[in-house]
C-alpha cells in the first residue's frame, strides 16, 4: 500500500482532481479507509513541509547574507547650485526681535516707508509717496571713492574713464561732512558729466557714506530728480547726523 501512495505523490498536477482520487479509492478499499481518516493527507503533508522548510534554509545561506563588498546605489536629492553672485551679495542677517537696526529723526516733509526689509535698514520718502523719492539706508562695504565712483557711472554709464575721474574728484571736493557717533560721514552731490538734460529733469544722487569700526560702511543714498537733490541736500544732511545705531 505504501508503495501505491507514493506513486501517487508523483502523478502529473492535472490528475489530482477529485474524480481521479475517488476512481482509485473504488479500486483500492484500504486506501479508501485511509481517505476517509485523513491518513492519505499525511505524506502530502509531508512533502509540502520539507519544501518549505528546504525554502527556507536556502533562504538562510551564507551566500543571501549582505556582504561587506556588495554594492548599493542610492539616489539622494542635488543640493541647489549657488552662483558668483550668490557669494557676493549673501543675504542680511535678521535683525533681533524688537529691536531696530538704526534709530534717526525725520526732517520736515519726510516719511517712513519701511523699516529694515532685505539688505535696507530703512527706507524713507521725501514729500508725497506717488513723487518716488525714496532715500535708502544700506550696510555694504568698499572704500570712499570707490562707492562714489560707481555712482557717478550709475548716472554716466557712457563716460569715459577719464571723464569718471574728473567728476568723482570734483564731487569729493565739494563733499560736505557730519559727525555720527563718533564716525565722520561724507556727504556727496553727484549729477551727469555727459549730454546733461534741462535742470528740471536730470537725475542726481545724494549719497551719504558712513564708515564702520568692522570695516564696512553704512549708506544713506538718494537717487532722484536733480531739482529735489539741491532742494533736501541740507535735510539730508541734518538726516545722516542723526542716525543712531542701538
Amino acid at each position: 500500500m505504501v508503495p501505491m501512495v507514493v506513486r501517487l505523490l508523483f502523478l502529473p498536477a492535472f490528475l489530482w482532481s477529485p474524480t481521479v482520487i475517488e476512481s482509485i479509492c473504488l479500486v483500492c478499499k484500504p486506501l479508501q479507509q485511509r481517505l476517509a481518516t485523513g491518513l492519505f493527507l499525511r505524506p502530502v503533508r509531508l512533502v509540502l513541509g520539507l519544501c518549505l522548510v528546504g525554502c527556507l534554509v536556502a533562504g538562510c545561506r551564507p551566500d543571501a547574507a549582505v556582504r561587506p563588498d556588495d554594492i548599493r546605489e542610492y539616489v539622494a536629492p542635488r543640493e541647489p547650485m549657488l552662483s558668483a553672485e550668490d557669494f557676493a551679495n549673501p543675504p542680511a542677517a535678521p535683525a533681533a526681535a524688537g529691536r531696530p537696526q538704526v534709530a534717526y529723526t525725520l526732517p520736515e516733509g519726510w516719511t517712513e516707508k519701511a523699516g529694515a526689509s532685505g539688505m535696507r535698514l530703512a527706507t524713507l520718502l521725501i514729500g508725497e509717496p506717488a513723487d518716488g523719492n525714496e532715500v535708502t539706508i544700506i550696510p555694504a562695504a568698499g572704500t570712499l571713492r570707490s562707492n562714489v565712483e560707481r555712482w557717478q557711472k550709475q548716472l554716466d554709464e557712457e563716460a569715459s574713464a577719464e571723464v569718471l575721474a574728473a567728476a568723482v574728484d570734483r564731487a569729493l571736493a565739494e563733499a560736505g561732512s557730519v559727525m555720527v557717533e563718533g564716525q565722520q560721514a561724507t556727504i556727496v552731490l553727484l549729477v551727469p558729466q555727459e549730454d546733461r538734460p534741462s535742470a528740471g529733469e536730470a537725475e542726481a544722487i545724494l549719497g551719504g557714506i558712513l564708515p564702520q569700526d568692522d570695516g564696512k560702511a553704512v549708506f544713506v543714498k538718494f537717487r532722484g530728480n536733480a531739482a529735489v537733490a539741491r532742494r533736501e541736500r541740507a535735510n539730508f544732511m541734518k538726516f545722516v547726523a542723526s542716525l543712531r545705531f542701538p
